[in-house]
């Protein structure tokens, strides 16, 4: 038969680029649970109260049932101070917080329930105990001083992380603009720069990813190959980090369901880099990797036909990557849920004849045939390819479930 399957052979095509970006979000959250001192025990009820410390803002929350309290949307370039109180309990403060959503972990001892003012954490930043007795002159201008020392460093900060967010946005919005130019390499430094000033923001990792996909389809394109497997190898890593990052944040039921969304968009990302790492470089961890990815996209997408299109991405990546018996696995597998898919159907008719299962091969291709339109180039061909199959191997013709697509190849006699 060595020779009769070059119908079969898959062309090597131009990769697609992709043409989308994420929006860079410019609000922050705050979350955390309070605790019992020394104990995981939770404290329900505590107050939160949010200062912000670079301009006038305040937000209160509660803490629930298990000590976990919450304030999404707050502005993502103030710092802020927490005040925190619950009955029965001594107060405590946190100063310097940035809303970037990592979880904190508050702890309170036993004390007299009393509440902190704003007023009570600059008497302590000095030194002084809140509701002490007047201090000496000498005294008073000593804690002042060193009020002031800490209110310059405190500004200090804020001034340093109001830059820092606008040298990002600006790199950011540059990288935006280059990747739309398809200037990659452009696009590229430009998000490391924003990545530099504000590593905590997942979509400067995804755009990141997203552009070094686009330079290495292009440099695959054009026979660059060492470069090119280098830049899927950092786009896989690059939409790794951004799913890392936004990892913490699912757990905000303000922004759970765009949050999952975008998770979905990043695993895609880093399955489409693993699995041209798969299919044109023969690396059959990226494959399993990219499978693993899919299958995670496709159980969390609320698409359903996204979800189809993920899975059969898993598929065809074993099969480019030569894992063919798990690619029939995973094809046949498909289509005991959409039995009439003509992805699967063609492609797993070539998964068979890959591996010598010329019968299961002919009869898959002709349910190919009979469920494909007319006009799917694929049908001509296909149908050449059966007939090769059936007289080079003295096969039994596969029934057709579609009368009108005219007779069967007769099988060659002996």
């Amino acid at each position: 038969m060595t020779g009769k399957f070059l119908r079969l052979a898959i062309a090597v095509c131009a990769l697609t680029l992709s043409a989308y970006t994420f929006a860079l979000a410019q609000v922050g959250r705050i979350e955390g649970d309070v605790k019992k001192a020394g104990t995981e025990e939770p404290i329900i009820g505590a107050t939160i109260e949010i200062v912000r410390t670079d301009i006038r803002g305040n937000y209160k929350v509660t803490s629930d049932k298990k000590g976990h309290f919450i304030h999404a949307g707050v502005p993502y370039v103030g710092t802020y101070t927490l005040l925190v109180s619950a009955d029965g309990y001594a107060p405590t403060y946190l100063a310097g917080i940035r809303p970037t959503g990592e979880l904190m972990k508050i702890e309170l001892s036993e004390g007299d329930g009393r509440k902190l003012t704003i007023d009570d954490v600059k008497a302590l930043a000095g030194g002084a105990r809140p509701g002490a007795a007047p201090a000496s002159t000498k005294q008073q201008a000593e804690d002042a001083k060193k009020q002031q020392e800490e209110i310059e460093k405190i500004k200090a900060s804020n001034e340093k992380i109001k830059a820092d967010f606008e040298n990002m946005k600006k790199s950011f919005e540059e990288g935006l603009a280059l990747n739309n130019q398809k200037d990659y390499s452009g696009a590229i430094t430009k998000f490391k720069e924003a990545q530099g000033f504000d590593p905590d923001q997942h979509v400067i990792p995804a755009n990141l990813a997203l552009a070094l996909y686009n330079r290495g389809a292009t440099q695959l394109n054009a026979g660059q190959r060492d470069a090119a497997k280098q830049d899927f190898t950092d786009a896989a890593a690059a939409a790794g980090q951004a799913i890392q990052i936004l990892e913490p944040k699912l757990s905000d039921p303000a922004q759970a369901v765009q949050l999952k969304k975008s998770k979905v968009s990043y695993l895609k990302i880093k399955a489409d880099a693993q699995s041209v790492l798969a299919q044109r470089f023969g690396d059959t961890a990226a494959a399993e990797s990219a499978v693993k990815d899919y299958n995670l996209a496709a159980e969390l997408s609320d698409v359903a036909e996204e979800k189809k299109q993920f899975s059969l991405k898993a598929a065809k990546s074993l099969y480019e990557a030569g894992m063919i018996e798990q690619a029939i696995e995973a094809y046949s597998q498909f289509l005991t849920k959409d039995q009439d898919n003509i992805e699967a159907l063609y492609n797993l008719g070539l998964a068979y004849a890959s591996v010598a299962k010329f019968q299961e091969s002919a009869n898959t291709l002709q349910r190919f045939v009979d469920k494909a339109p007319e006009n799917d180039p694929r049908v001509a061909e296909t149908k050449a390819v059966i007939k090769d199959l059936i007289v080079g191997n003295n096969l039994e013709p596969p029934k057709s479930d579609d009368k009108s697509r005219g007779r069967q190849p007769a099988r060659r006699r002996p």
